[in-house]
């Protein structure tokens, strides 16, 4: 196994954990959902993270600090201008 692929595996559980560790009072779940690889050095990740709140913005500004945190605030290796968010409200 390339060194990198073993050393993303070991990224990826970190950042997993790091969102996991968050669940709490708002945050109901928070885990990566998917991810797709294109090359040695690109990876798009699907994130998917549950709260609760007022309204929408809240939803969103609670699951974008979640994702900071897990990222440990390092955002460098991430591509946050094409980040985007998708919204659904509980059913219930």
């Amino acid at each position: 196994m390339p060194r990198w692929l073993a050393r993303l595996g070991t990224v990826r559980a970190d950042f997993e954990r790091a969102l996991a560790d968050l669940a709490g009072a708002t945050i109901a779940a928070a885990e990566i959902v998917s991810e797709l690889r294109r090359g040695a050095d690109y990876v798009r990740v699907t994130v998917a993270v549950s709260v609760a709140a007022a309204d929408v913005g809240g939803a969103l500004a609670i699951a974008w600090d979640a994702f900071c945190d897990a990222a440990g605030d390092d955002l460098t290796g991430w591509e946050v201008t094409s980040a985007s968010a998708e919204v659904q409200p509980d059913p219930s």
